[in-house]
């Protein structure tokens, strides 16, 4: 039986994932014949404090750059 950790341990799971991430290119931007679209993600707010409003405005530009993505856009989300 396969036993999950109680605690998420970020070492064991994101350099394995931002090395593949790496080795496909998935953070290359470069220019091509494909229409572009981009989103720029504002500066944070001044005190620093992350609240409700902050999910829902990435979570709605992660699913327009990837909807974009899937038409064929060359979308860039900096």
């Amino acid at each position: 039986m396969m036993e999950i950790s109680k605690k998420y341990t970020a070492a064991e799971i994101e350099d394995k994932w931002y090395e593949r991430w790496i080795t496909a290119g998935a953070f290359r931007s470069v220019p091509d014949e494909r229409e572009p679209y981009t989103i720029a993600i504002p500066p944070p707010n001044v005190t620093g404090i992350l609240h409700m409003g902050h999910i829902l405005n990435n979570t709605l530009q992660d699913v327009l750059i990837r909807r974009k993505r899937m038409l064929g856009y060359n979308a860039c989300w900096v």
